[in-house]
């Protein structure tokens, strides 16, 4: 799904921002073009205007000056006296033969109802249009018509002005602006690609994150769902033994609740629906409190629970004191599930006796500069640096094999979020000694 939406969001991407770029290049050269060809036909009609006043007033032109005047600007320079040419042959070269050229200007004024063999009767000058001339080898001039009536007859000057290499350049600077084109609708495409990917990573990684959730919740809940279905079918082929198969049943539906539980926790913590009531409170009120809800369970299990608080009071913190006392509570759940021996419920009294005051969890609040911590401390198997990367993660159990039915790997991820949710910093390291030490810092 996500690679086709992918290509799908570069293409449309790729294929918006590259027309807005066509668009302002194709403007950008329509506007250059449009410039271009008004000065080119702006020098021409220079030209034109300095050629009919010296003929109007009966100049001489020399040889020398025509052939530099038409070099220079690439003309076609043709001066008539009562149809008799001037002597001066011209000295540029067109593509096309300058004879042919001079009479399809002379025809195309002609069109305009402009006689060239004969002097204008209503005016003292008459002069064409700036035509386009055709050359036979696909060359390209500009050409005006211009007759002056004088006292011995008439004058007729006929200019062209070659374009092909201004027409050529202007090919040219199209081409680049098309190569400038290509290449920012390549790099735009290459930009978009970058840009997408990382836009979609965090809804990809939400996506497959829900999907493992949506998995892992699903085999978790089969297992109790299968428990209970078993022992309700035992009942009705063993009704002697119903007692035993009812308090099996009430245990996994006990183990599910909390588990639906723990879902919807986890649930309103992604949806951001949980109300957090900041307030002020006391934390080493809230850490003796846990000291003695926690210590029974701690040497049941033979081992000792401490509580270490600094020389000087804590000052109070700014929370919601009933989600910091959920973290607190599953982060010592984790420390006994974890931090502890194996078969320390099971042990016989001897064993416990010997153990006990060996076997610890610290809790421990500390105070620096503008913070204050709480950390957790245990001394059991500790945490590799790949696994602290994944402890905080969905259903992830350091050993799945161990605690199967009473812990589901939700635990720290909901200690994670409800953290994150009041900006305070949950993290896990080393003890010193051996260990995991969990640190939640306001």
């Amino acid at each position: 799904m996500f690679p086709r939406l992918r290509k799908k969001l570069v293409l449309v991407y790729a294929l918006s921002t590259g027309l807005i770029l066509s668009s302002v290049l194709a403007i950008a050269f329509f506007f250059y073009a449009t410039s271009a060809y008004r000065q080119q036909e702006a020098a021409f009609q220079n030209y034109l205007f300095t050629l009919s006043a010296r003929l109007q007033s009966d100049s001489v032109f020399s040889d020398s000056e025509l052939a530099q005047l038409e070099l220079k600007n690439h003309l076609v320079i043709s001066i008539e006296e009562n149809g008799h040419p001037l002597f001066f042959t011209g000295a540029y070269e067109p593509r096309t033969r300058r004879d042919a050229l001079t009479e399809r200007a002379e025809k195309a004024a002609q069109a305009d109802g402009i006689s060239t063999t004969s002097g204008p009767i209503s005016s003292e000058v008459i002069r064409s249009s700036v035509y386009q001339i055709r050359g036979d080898h696909g060359d390209s001039y500009l050409a005006s018509v211009l007759v002056a009536r004088m006292d011995g007859g008439y004058k007729k000057l006929t200019l062209l002005a070659d374009e092909t290499g201004f027409q050529t350049g202007l090919i040219r600077t199209g081409l680049l602006y098309a190569l400038i084109d290509a290449a920012g609708i390549a790099l735009l495409f290459l930009i978009g690609r970058r840009f997408v990917r990382h836009a979609m990573e965090p809804a990809e990684k939400s996506y497959n994150k829900q999907q493992e959730f949506v998995a892992a919740a699903s085999h978790e809940l089969r297992s109790p769902l299968a428990v209970i279905r078993t022992s309700a079918a035992a009942v009705l082929d063993s009704p002697e033994h119903s007692p035993r198969l009812a308090d099996t049943i009430i245990s996994e539906c006990r183990r599910g609740g909390r588990l639906i539980k723990s879902l919807l926790l986890m649930a309103s913590a992604d949806d951001q629906t949980l109300n957090i009531k900041q307030t002020r409170f006391e934390l080493d009120e809230l850490l003796l409190n846990l000291l003695e809800l926690y210590e029974p369970l701690c040497r049941s299990r033979g081992a000792n629970l401490l509580l270490e608080l600094p020389g000087e009071p804590l000052p109070s913190v700014c929370a919601d004191q009933d989600m910091c006392r959920q973290i607190l509570i599953i982060l010592l759940d984790n420390a006994i599930a974890y931090g502890l021996p194996e078969n320390h419920s099971g042990t016989d009294k001897k064993t416990a006796s010997h153990t006990r005051g060996r076997e610890k969890i610290v809790i421990k609040a500390e105070c620096a500069q503008k913070h204050v911590s709480v950390s957790v401390i245990d001394h059991g198997p500790g945490l590799t640096d790949a696994e602290k990367g994944l402890v905080f993660d969905r259903f992830y159990r350091k050993d799945k094999s161990r605690n199967s039915k009473e812990h589901f790997g939700l635990g720290l991820s909901i200690a994670a979020s409800l953290a994150g949710m009041q900006k305070l910093r949950l993290s896990a390291e080393d003890t010193k000694g051996g260990g995991c030490t969990f640190r939640l810092e306001f």
